[in-house]
């Protein structure tokens, strides 16, 4: 079955101070013919009780395990329990601190499981929004109209040329970028699976035709194509904070 293993309808998050406004939404598609699906994501925002009382801001991130290693569900699973921990650390919340959490996924992955992931997401605190990436997945950013990649495609001679599960030089491996939060703001976070079959002139037409309802016509044009890859996405789109309305959980937009 190809069909797609995990879903998120577009919310809203809290309007709580510490946390940004973010309208959020994904997809996880298993790629027809594989025996499972080595992508995972992670939507770690106000919908999380843990992360609410944290109040370290939000991370949206996409894992893609490699399939031709060990297990790459397994090393794209533990990528993403490490990202959650990042809530939980003792330590002051800061771009060190989430690559320490990349690097301890990174050993976890190589010495437990044997295998490899990719990585790519950004943290959203304090009006800045930090991108972190390792490998060829992807995060996107639409401002004013125009989308364009802000991570790059860390690939070598066919292969991946950084990978959480490369051992000790994966902190000097990890892309960091740093981008002020700008209301109306989208941002697109891509497993290669959705780079493979959907040019970035095409996922910028979609986004402008479509806009909150891009994930679901990137998934029927998925289903339409046969496409063979596993694909994941996450879509957020910056909104204004009310600071009128109460602390909430997620919930669905008029």
């Amino acid at each position: 079955d190809h069909r797609d293993l995990h879903s998120f309808p577009t919310r809203r998050s809290s309007d709580l101070p510490s946390l940004p406004a973010v309208l959020a939404g994904a997809f996880s598609r298993q790629g027809k013919g594989h025996a499972k699906n080595d992508d995972r994501y992670g939507l770690f925002d106000a919908r999380d009780e843990i992360v609410r009382g944290a109040q370290r801001g939000a991370i949206y991130a996409v894992a893609d395990g490699v399939g031709s290693t060990r297990d790459g569900a397994a090393a794209a699973e533990v990528v993403i329990q490490h990202l959650a921990s990042f809530f939980s650390s003792s330590l002051h919340p800061s771009e060190n601190l989430l690559i320490d959490v990349v690097e301890a996924a990174d050993a976890e992955v190589r010495m437990a499981i044997g295998s490899a992931s990719t990585v790519t997401g950004v943290w959203m605190a304090e009006k800045v929004v930090s991108i972190f990436n390792v490998g060829d997945s992807g995060v996107f950013l639409q401002r004013e109209g125009s989308l364009h990649r802000m991570t790059p495609i860390q690939q070598r001679g066919g292969g991946l040329s950084a990978w959480v599960g490369m051992g000790p030089s994966i902190r000097h491996m990890t892309f960091l970028r740093r981008m002020p939060m700008q209301v109306g703001d989208r941002y697109l976070i891509c497993s290669d699976g959705i780079l493979d079959a959907l040019t970035v002139d095409e996922l910028s037409t979609l986004l402008a035709v479509h806009g909150d309802d891009l994930i679901d016509e990137v998934q029927q044009r998925l289903e339409d194509r046969g496409h063979t890859d596993d694909a994941t996405m996450i879509q957020l789109r910056i909104l204004e904070q009310d600071r009128g309305t109460p602390p909430q959980d997620a919930t669905d937009l008029p």
